[in-house]
């Protein structure tokens, strides 16, 4: 199946509608058409072709994007990684999924002759001739999964993976010409890269991101109706002053950790209901949207997409589901006889047919022969009255073999653990209860590895 690019058609379209807003640069879809097509030939020029895979280190940048959307022209695998890890790392990753050349939009670093540096002009513009088609079988990206409970992996997506993903999406989050989407999260993140499909779809607008002003005050000034968090990042937000009443935003969609009841209310009251989201990289971002009712709850599938629950694991299959790992060459599908992915993702369907997500498989330990699912004692943490973000982890304990221990924190002011501990007894087994109370520590990422925060856990509390 193939279709004509969205930029192109847009651009005949409507080819003086802004598509891309970076800080004071506007890109209409006419210029943007131009300047991907500019790009895509010198791609070609450049000796890679159809199949080949580029690794470009890149987090949201203007040239980050249209390097990705050169890349579907092209027909080059898009493989972007965050460019601040350190060059050795970013050539082991290289060597997983066999890529043989790197453009660096966002960084100038000295990589070894295996991986040569190649030089694009961003700024050049090209009759793209022929309305360019994008083939839905065609290969078009790679995503590391955050690695948060394992090593990352290299998931392969098709470009009919993310039609499909915005196409479902704008099902129950609507998007038009008249939307403007952050681009709250980055381009190496599968929720980043599906938010440019779900506006150039629409020919709406994409709005980047800048770090240098506080996102209240962007959102108050620029025409942002669309926009994708984690819940600490909106707790930031708001400490902010942020008031949807005085912005345009329309669609506030949630994910990637337990969804605080409070910021909920919070966000009710002053007029806006976010949606709450269940996805993942496999499935080239979002499987299931609804609006936050109870704890766990994610609301129905969206078009294009299966889930099922077997044993208590969540499967999922559907027009969404990626190619499989890429590793050394060799690519696993990772689904069984039937087609479907097994998440490795623990939940149920309530009474309303909506999915209940209770946490991962990987993550339940057993203390003193019980079995403790972290991520149930992280959401009533985190429903906890001035509670911004949690995270549980197993600690060894010479009686009980495994004890939890929980990272907290505190919107602003410091929080009593005694009251914490007794807010968790109201609606958890006294087992359930931490141990001990750690502070968040500085400088996590988005999605925190569990890892790192049990080998943390350890140093401070065990091997002392």
């Amino acid at each position: 199946m193939t279709e004509t690019c969205p930029i192109h058609y847009w651009a005949q379209q409507t080819p003086e509608h802004i598509a891309v807003e970076a800080g004071a640069v506007r890109l209409s879809y006419r210029t943007l058409n131009r300047r991907v097509a500019s790009l895509a030939q010198q791609l070609a020029r450049q000796g890679l072709m159809r199949g080949m895979p580029l690794l470009v280190p890149t987090r949201g940048s203007l040239q980050g994007v249209l390097l990705a959307w050169a890349c579907l022209r092209a027909g080059v695998v898009f493989c972007p990684l965050n460019p601040a890890f350190p060059v050795a790392q970013q050539q082991a990753l290289a060597r997983r999924v066999q890529v043989t050349r790197v453009c660096q939009p966002e960084s100038d670093f000295a990589y070894s002759s295996e991986l040569p540096p190649i030089s694009l002009d961003y700024r050049a513009e090209a009759d793209p001739g022929e309305p360019p088609v994008l083939y839905a079988s065609q290969r078009s990206n790679t995503i590391l999964t955050s690695g948060s409970s394992g090593p990352p992996k290299a998931v392969l997506h098709r470009v009919g993976n993310h039609l499909a993903s915005a196409r479902g999406s704008a099902s129950l989050i609507p998007v038009d010409p008249d939307s403007g989407w952050l681009l709250s999260l980055p381009l190496f993140h599968v929720g980043g890269y599906a938010i440019a499909f779900r506006v150039f779809l629409a020919g709406g607008r994409l709005v980047l991101d800048d770090a240098t002003r506080p996102l209240a005050e962007r959102l108050m000034q620029q025409p942002i109706t669309h926009l994708s968090l984690v819940p600490t990042q909106l707790w930031r937000l708001l400490r902010e002053g942020f008031d949807p009443r005085h912005t345009q935003l329309r669609e506030l969609l949630l994910g990637g950790a337990a969804i605080p009841a409070p910021l909920v209310e919070r966000l009710q009251r002053l007029g806006l209901t976010p949606k709450v989201s269940y996805g993942l990289s496999e499935m080239a971002s979002q499987v299931c949207t609804g609006t936050p009712s109870a704890p766990g709850v994610v609301g129905q599938p969206l078009p294009g997409r299966q889930v099922r629950v077997v044993d208590g694991e969540i499967q999922v299959k559907g027009d969404t589901l990626f190619c499989g790992y890429l590793a050394d060459g060799a690519l696993d599908p990772a689904v069984n006889d039937e087609g479907w992915f097994a998440t490795r993702d623990r939940g149920y369907f309530d009474d309303q047919q909506a999915l209940v997500v209770e946490g991962r498989l990987d993550n339940v330990f057993i203390s003193g022969g019980e079995n403790i699912q972290p991520e149930s004692i992280e959401q009533r943490l985190v429903d906890y009255p001035g509670v911004a973000q949690a995270l549980v982890v197993a600690v060894p304990h010479p009686e009980w073999g495994e004890r939890p221990v929980a990272f907290i924190e505190p919107q602003t002011d410091p929080l009593c653990h005694k009251a914490l501990a007794a807010w968790v007894r109201e609606a958890l087994p006294g087992f359930m209860v931490p141990d001990a109370w750690l502070p968040w520590p500085p400088q996590v990422a988005l999605k925190p590895s569990r890892k790192q925060f049990a080998e943390l856990a350890r140093r401070q509390l065990v091997d002392v």
